[in-house]
Order: C-alpha cells, then structure tokens, then sequence
C-alpha cells in the first residue's frame, strides 16, 4: 500500500536503516470494513506517515459485527470495539447513511437495507424513488451522513462525522460511485449533477466520508504530543457490584405502594425471566412498565422513594470484592466511573458513597417537578453505554485525553463497552457473556 511503501523506500536508501526496522516502527490502523476500495480512500484522506493500513481481510478475519444500534454513531463503535476486541490495533470503523427529511430520517442506519435485508442498490434506489415520487422539488431535501469511529492501540478514542447536504432526484443519473450517489444531488457544487455524475477528485472534495476523514486527521494531528491521558476504570451497577437487579427490587416496592399494578408487576417479571434466558425482550416494553407507574409523581417523592430502596434493600446486597475493586482502582490513579441503565436516584447514592468522578444512569423527563413518565435522554445500555461515556468523558477530560483502561460488566448487553477497554473484566457473567470472554481471552471474576 501507498504509505508502506514511503517507509521501505526511505528506509531502503538509508544507510543505516533496514526494511525490517522501518515496518516495525510503523503504527498499524485496522480498517474495520470487508469493502477493500475503502482503503485506499482512506489512505489517501488522512495522509499519516509512517502508518500501514489493513483491512479485515489482511488479517483473514471473516466475521462482522452485527449492527443494531439506532443510530450510525452507535454502529461505527460496534464495528470498531469488535474489531478491537480482537486485535488490539488502532482501528477505525465507519457507518454511513442517507437522511431524508421527508422520510423522517430514513432511510438512516437501514440505507444499506431500505428493500430488505438483502437488497441490491437498485432495489433500494427503486423503495426510495416510489416513497418520494409525489413529492415537491422543495420537500425533497436530504444528506449523507458518516460517522467514523477510532480507536488507538493506547486505547484514547476519537469520533468524526461528515455531511453531505443535498436533495433526491426525481431519476438516477450517472454510472460513478454507488449505493444512492445516482439519485443524491450535493449542494455543492451546486450544478445540479447527482453524487455518481462527478469524477472521483469532486466526490471525495464534497463526500460525508471524505469530511470526516479529514476532520479525523486534524484530530490526530491535535492530540500528537499531549499530556499523558486519563486513565478511567468504568463499573457497571446491576449484577456486577449489585448482586440483584435494582429495578426488579423497584417493581416489588412500586407494587407494594400500589403504584403499580399487579398484572403489570406480573409481565415485568416474565419479561425478566425472558430477559435472564437470553430470549428476545423489547427493552422499551419494560421500561415503559416502570416510568408510568411514576407519571405525574412529584419527582422528590419518587426521588425520596429511590434512595430508600437504596438503603433498604440494595446496599446490603452490594458485592465486597466489588468494592474492594473499587478502592484498588482508585488507589492505581484511575477514575471511577458508574454507568448503568439504573435509575439517577439509585446511582447517584452510590456514586457519592464511593465518592466515584462521574456516573452515568437513567434519568427521568421532569416537567413543572413530576415525572412525566418518560425519559429524558437514551437509556445508557448495551452501545449507548459507551456513547455516554464518552460523551461525559469528553466534556470532563476532553476529546482524546482519556482511555478506558478498564471495564467491569456482567451481561451480554455489557460487552459492547468491555469491547473498547484495555483490560475488561467481566464478573460472574451470563452464559452470553461468559462465552464472548472465553472467546477473547477476557478475565472472568467471580465476585459471589
């Protein structure tokens, strides 16, 4: 490739170097995609020196991860922790869709399988084209999106995202590029061709993948030479310190208060169950169980209620070696981080209590001081875990200057977070989890 060879041409008109020394001082980036006409995309946008750059099928790695996140940011970092779950190279990973403000936003992160599951651009070009026809030049707005994802081999992380504004043609036109360029005509520069019409030089110049590469880049160069970073030690709350499940503990208490009713508690628990054997469970369903029986609950009563739980019934059931563990990390120089689906109540007792640097937690949409009976923002579980978590990490530490250094989890759902850690720990885990670990080759602790 483009940048190994630099390296061996350099290094072969050196006096004193060798072929050998000059690839083994190479960093290595691992493009996390099947597709090899990305790489030299790639290469080309980020101009690193002294870097090689592989892709999945350099490494003969022929699984892929699956990509259920609701958003292309979440996708991009499942690829990426799968990926370097599994080598532990720099990697970086990319996710890409098309929005369509009429659609709502879709086709979105289901661009690649707006027909279905296996559908070909052309059938996907076709549902676009019948979904839009009756539309109005003006309601026909719409823009590429990509996300990318990165991960260096020291385990900082740094996101880039990139976007291509335009509206969809009434027609495909153009034998270049692929997947919706025929139909995508990019504001810029503003001729009125569509993605697949322009040469290669003006797509890259313009395209969403080709903004967030280079965004990425300046990124890179930004954190050459900084201070050393952050070192972060990320806990999660139910079956990992806690050896229950809080909100199973919260239904019994909502139930004995008659706040909710007793058919209800009756599907939580059966969705618990279901959700315990690894059977399929909509999340949202349970979830929505909970908070309404809070609707129009002044928020300090439920508050109140929470933390009494806490000291009732929870605190006691907190593992000792868990917060042995906690203690050690602190003692190492890391951060303690909290972040679990719990409710903000519940962690937020816990977080003072073992005087952690943040926690991340369920928060309930408060209006006029009563709970609404929704959320205020996505649920930190399974990939929006670490989406939080970075989120907060950035705004506390800044962009680049932290690293989970390790990851504490109990659950399949945990193992999108354990993925992106130089050292993940899972404790007592589910049989999902268990054998993901045996897989990886992660530590296993049994903290019962």
């Amino acid at each position: 490739m483009l940048a190994v060879q630099a390296v061996i041409d350099n290094a072969a008109d050196s006096a004193t170097g060798s072929i050998a020394d000059a690839v083994s001082n190479m960093q290595t980036i691992v493009v996390a995609t099947h597709n090899a006409g990305k790489v030299p995309e790639i290469i080309a946008a980020l101009d690193l020196p002294d870097t090689r750059f592989l892709s999945l099928a350099d490494l003969g790695l022929t699984d892929e991860a699956a990509e259920v996140a609701k958003s292309l940011a979440g996708n991009a970092w499942i690829k990426a922790g799968f990926v370097f779950s599994r080598t532990r190279q720099a990697t970086l990973a990319d996710d890409s869709g098309l929005e369509v403000d009429a659609l709502d936003g879709l086709p979105g992160v289901r661009s690649a399988r707006y027909a279905g599951e296996r559908a070909s651009d052309a059938e996907n070009l076709e549902k676009l084209l019948q979904a839009m026809q009756e539309l109005p030049d003006e309601q026909r707005r719409a823009r590429f999106v990509c996300e990318i994802a990165y991960v260096a081999a020291d385990g900082s992380q740094l996101s880039a995202r990139g976007v291509c504004e335009g509206r969809i043609a009434r027609e495909p036109r153009g034998g270049g590029g692929f997947g919706y360029d025929p139909v995508f005509i990019p504001d810029n520069p503003g001729d009125g061709r569509t993605m697949a019409e322009l040469s290669p030089d003006e797509k890259s110049a313009i395209s969403h993948r080709g903004l967030a590469l280079r965004q990425l880049r300046d990124k890179l160069a930004a954190c050459r030479g900084a201070a050393p970073r952050v070192a972060l030690a990320a806990f999660d709350f139910d079956g990992t310190l806690l050896a229950v499940a809080s909100p199973v503990r919260l239904v019994f208490r909502l139930l004995r208060l008659q706040m909710m009713p007793l058919s209800v508690g009756f599907q939580v628990f059966w969705w618990a169950i279901r959700y315990k054997l690894h059977l399929a469970v909509n999340q949202d369903q349970v979830r929505r169980y909970i908070y309404s029986a809070f609707a129009k609950t002044p928020a300090e009563v439920a508050r109140r209620l929470m933390v009494k739980l806490y000291y009732d019934k929870l605190k006691a059931r907190l593992r000792p070696k868990g917060m042995q563990e906690v203690e050690w990390q602190r003692g190492a120089g890391r951060k303690i981080i909290l972040i679990s689906a719990s409710f903000e109540p519940i962690l937020g007792v816990l977080a003072a209590e073992l005087r952690a640097d943040f926690f991340i937690s369920t928060e309930m949409e408060v209006v006029d001081g009563r709970y609404t009976g929704q959320v205020a923002a996505v649920p930190p579980e399974g990939i929006y875990k670490l989406l939080h978590l970075q989120h907060k990490a950035d705004a506390v530490y800044g962009e680049g200057n932290w690293y989970l250094d390790y990851a504490f989890g109990d659950h399949f759902n945990d193992a999108y977070l354990l993925s992106l850690a130089l050292h993940p720990v899972v404790v007592s885990p589910d049989r999902g989890l268990a054998a993901t670990a045996r897989e990886l080759s992660w530590e296993i602790a049994d903290w019962d």
